[in-house]
């Protein structure tokens, strides 16, 4: 047998393909090997698996040896490569493991770019070939085009002076899905959780046309924040790839790993997002059972499991749960008694139908059905009748069937009693009673709603601050219904410009609703569209787009409110407009544009909008709200200028005395009179006083559990302060300041563990967040990871944290000098501004008397961070020293908080 030119090419690119895979995939790869290479298959057979082979007459293939042989030297010395060496920028520092066709490395920038640690993939073989160098590319552009939380990031690209391409990502320190649920005895719900986090991840993906084709749990990694990292895109496959890719695949292997492969893939087939979804299938399957959805004998040959994957149907087997917490350890999933039937099982077996149109057809889908398994709703796994619905209604609401049935058997003269579902207490209802025990009622769960910025669909794509200001009205209006969750505007502002879908973003903000819309304006016409979803199944519930002159804006908003909680079907309290009148839309519109400004936290900006309110007082000057926020930009100018003179605190207290005068109802100028008696005067007493008026005017105000929660964290009450900020967070969960509040407040109880994990999620929700890394660090700190908080300090930004974490960092790992060295900088260069920090880094290092000095230094410069006095960790090494309580009473921080009112903050 002779062969040609074009042949010996083809064999040597094969050879390369599959000189990397060891015995047992050699055989899966050649049995994949396409019709049009049989007459290379006995050859390639004999060549890779020489055991194996019963093939005779190749010995005129004298250049199949000499093929083999280059080749595994090529592979051998990629896998020579050792710690130290140089990948282009890169220094390599340890190897994190390999498969195929290229290998995985910890890595960092050798030119001192950047100091993050990498994950550098390069390629098996040392020198690539044109097709498989595009391959690479490949990936490349996939992964640059992807950017989502829970999708490890691309940061770098490129080829070394030696022409081997690399590319570097984000490097996620954490565990395999798997391994994490079980090391921490996770139950049904919180493993479901995770699933859907990955699956939020795939809805991603699949929107910008890429399909994973690897879902398998080494690939799915959950960090120290408990959030899921889906990694290796190496096997992508872009759904509107040209041929030329196409072919790539074809002809280098369908790369999978069989366990967790569709039987679409395995048999060679076409995939779709579907596949994707069949791989989470079968770890839901995994995670809730212990095992994979096919069983066969340990050893068997990979083609036995992909006949099995294409063949055998899976079971209904009883899904074994997995344990809750609390369960003790030596208990495995597979061995637990506990077995749960029906719409779990359903979801599951659905997620792994053969068929690709018998499964979920998107990873929405599939997410979908499992929010209403855990919101106890019906599935769409499970047949439609009637009286599954029914049952699941009884489930839902058992309390008001309860009574219903009372009321029939009543009527009859029976008296009996009714008993809720598991792990709840009894509920005796009687025909001559008809009252049930509140402590026994369980309430209906509550409708929410997210308010997602309006788009600005003007010609001149110039009407941003007025979309915004839309927004935040509606908000506003919808947030005095007793019945509606209502998410503030921090956290659902986080979206604009998003192309996510709605469900998503409803996941990720925790409601059962979504309210979106548009605005065009031209002039004084408007054209406002708004549509109310609902986020179980992306329905659209209501629409509705006006056509009104820019004077109707009030009337227009009044109306989609009233629209929005008639479709809820909630109450909607009368919305209070500030001041006795609608004020001139003329100076709407401009304050409306100083807020878009304001929001910004600039001088420059915080300076702009003082001059929009001021316009807008000048055309209406009887405007209260126009002049409660020209004080909230005067107090923004004090604050990012320095310290104030009594000149400008009279301006801002001179705006909110007129605001008041004209409307005494105004929240946001009790409000920003808080802040100023906080920030300026520090008089707590007052500042109480105004956040106490802001719940007599408005007890479901936003701004009520952090302004509370603000004041108990410097009166030292931690516990209440935790309380307070965790019921911000529900009301807005993406907020940065809230996060950090939380971690500040959950520190300072010596929850460290918690204080870390909530640092870290604020890390990874806002990694620009200013001073993130360092609030990581010192959270490190606290419980012991020295390494760790280096790492995270040597990341942070703010050369002012940077300098005093590291201070104290080095101080911890015993490196007396470095410490002496960052702290002399930090001193050197923030003394005049940053008293407190200093002060903290002496505390933390046990010298005593240089941190009453700083600190008393801090107290002259009015540093904000005397607020946390009584609480810092950092300054424990005080507490006993009487020079301490001496502190405290100047701050008139010795005695109780203010106490708060009888209402509740909500």
């Amino acid at each position: 047998m002779v062969l040609s030119i074009p042949k010996i090419a083809l064999m040597s690119r094969l050879l390369d393909e599959a000189l990397p895979l060891d015995a047992v995939e050699r055989r899966l790869w050649l049995e994949r090997l396409p019709p049009e290479h049989e007459d290379l298959a006995q050859a390639l057979r004999h060549a890779l698996l020489p055991e194996d082979s019963q093939a005779r007459g190749f010995k005129e293939l004298v250049m199949l040896p000499k093929l083999v042989a280059a080749n595994e030297a090529s592979a051998s010395a990629a896998r020579g490569r050792k710690p130290g060496d140089h990948i282009g920028p890169y220094e390599l520092s340890q190897r994190l493991g390999a498969g195929g066709m290229a290998e995985v490395w910890l890595a960092r920038r050798a030119d001192g770019a950047f100091r993050r640690e990498v994950a550098l993939k390069l390629p098996t073989l040392t020198h690539l070939r044109a097709d498989l160098e595009q391959r690479f590319a490949r990936e490349r552009d996939i992964l640059a085009s992807l950017e989502h939380p829970h999708i490890a990031r691309f940061y770098d690209a490129g080829v070394d002076p030696n022409g081997l391409p690399y590319f570097a990502m984000e490097y996620v320190r954490g565990e395999r899905l798997t391994a994490w649920c079980d090391a921490r005895q996770l139950g049904v719900r919180e493993r479901l959780k995770l699933v859907l986090q990955v699956l939020d991840a795939l809805h991603y993906a699949h929107a910008h046309h890429v399909i994973h084709r690897d879902i398998k749990p080494s690939n799915i990694l959950v960090n120290e924040a408990g959030q899921v990292q889906l990694l290796d895109f190496g096997v992508a496959k872009l759904l509107a790839q040209n041929e030329e890719h196409s072919q790539l695949t074809v002809v280098y292997g369908r790369a999978l790993t069989p366990e967790y492969a569709s039987p679409e893939q395995a048999r060679g087939d076409s995939v779709e997002p579907a596949s994707d979804v069949y791989s989470v299938g079968v770890l839901l399957y995994e995670l809730l059972t212990g095992c994979l959805p096919y069983r066969i004998k340990s050893g068997s040959s990979a083609a036995l499991l992909e006949q099995a994957i294409i063949a055998a149907e899976v079971t209904r087997p009883s899904i074994h749960v997995a344990p809750e917490a609390g369960t003790a350890r030596g208990v495995t999933r597979h061995k637990l008694a506990r077995q749960l039937r029906g719409d779990l099982d359903a979801i599951a077996l659905k997620a792994v139908a053969k068929a690709p149109t018998e499964r979920y057809d998107s990873a929405t889908a599939l997410a979908s059905d499992l929010q209403c398994y855990l919101s106890g709703e019906p599935v769409e796994a499970r047949p439609d009748h009637l009286a599954y619905r029914f049952s699941k209604r009884v489930q839902r609401h058992p309390i008001e069937w309860a009574v219903a049935a009372a009321a029939i058997l009543a009527a009859a003269g029976l008296t009996f009693a009714l008993t809720r579902p598991p792990h709840a207490a009894p509920v005796a209802v009687t025909a001559t009673a008809s009252t049930i025990s509140p402590a026994a009622a369980q309430p209906q769960p509550g409708k929410s709603i997210a308010v997602l910025p309006f788009v600005d669909m003007s010609e001149k794509q110039d009407q941003e601050y007025f979309t915004d200001g839309l927004s935040e009205e509606l908000i506003d209006h919808l947030v005095h219904s007793p019945d509606l969750k209502v998410i503030a505007r921090t956290s659902s502002f986080q979206f604009k410009a998003s192309n996510e879908d709605v469900r998503a973003i409803a996941r990720k903000l925790g409601v059962t609703h979504v309210l979106e819309g548009s605005v065009r304006k031209a002039g004084q016409q408007l054209r406002v569209t708004a549509q109310l979803i609902r986020a179980s199944d992306g329905m659209h519930l209501w629409s509705q787009t006006y056509d009104r002159n820019l004077v109707d804006i009030f009337r227009v908003q009044d109306e989609i409110g009233e629209k929005v909680t008639q479709a809820l079907n909630v109450a909607l309290r009368n919305g209070r407009r500030t001041g006795n009148a609608e004020p001139d839309v003329r100076a709407y519109n401009l304050v409306l544009e100083g807020n878009y400004f304001k929001a910004r936290r600039t001088l420059r900006d915080a300076g702009k909008a003082v001059q929009l309110y001021r316009q807008a007082i000048d055309i209406d000057p009887d405007y209260a709200l126009a002049w409660a926020r020209l004080a909230g930009a005067y107090l923004d100018e004090e604050t990012l200028k320095g310290p104030s003179s009594d000149e400008q605190n009279r301006r801002v207290l001179d705006a909110l005395d007129r605001a008041i005068r004209l409307d005494p109802n105004l929240v946001w100028a009790y409000y920003t009179r808080a802040g100023f008696e906080v920030n300026v005067t520090w008089n707590w007493a007052a500042a109480q006083a105004d956040i106490e008026r802001i719940r007599e005017i408005d007890p479901r105000s936003d701004l009520l559990p952090g302004a509370f929660g603000d004041i108990a964290l410097m009166f030292g009450e931690v516990e209440r302060a935790i309380e307070l900020y965790q019921n911000d967070i529900e009301l807005n969960p993406l907020d940065p300041y809230s996060l950090e509040a939380l971690g500040s407040a959950l520190c300072a109880a010596n929850r460290l563990q918690q204080c870390l994990e909530s640092r870290l999620r604020l890390q990874q929700l806002h990694p620009e967040f200013g001073g993130v890394n360092s609030f990581v660090g010192i959270a490190r700190l606290y419980v012991g990871q020295f390494a760790a908080a280096l790492e995270a300090m040597r990341r942070e930004t703010n050369e002012d944290y940077k300098l005093g974490g590291l201070a104290m960092v080095f101080w911890a790992l015993e490196k007396r000098t470095e410490s002496d060295a960052a702290l002399k900088s930090l001193t050197e260069k923030f003394a005049s501004s940053d008293a407190y920090g200093i002060a903290e880094v002496h505390a933390y290092r046990g010298e005593i008397d240089a941190a009453f000095r700083w600190l008393d230094r801090a107290y002259r410069q009015h540093h904000a961070g005397m607020f946390g006095l009584k609480t810092d960790p950092l300054l424990h090494n005080l507490h006993e020293d009487p020079r301490f309580q001496a502190l405290l009473s100047r701050m008139k921080l010795t005695r109780q908080r203010p106490a708060e009112g009888t209402a509740a903050v909500t």
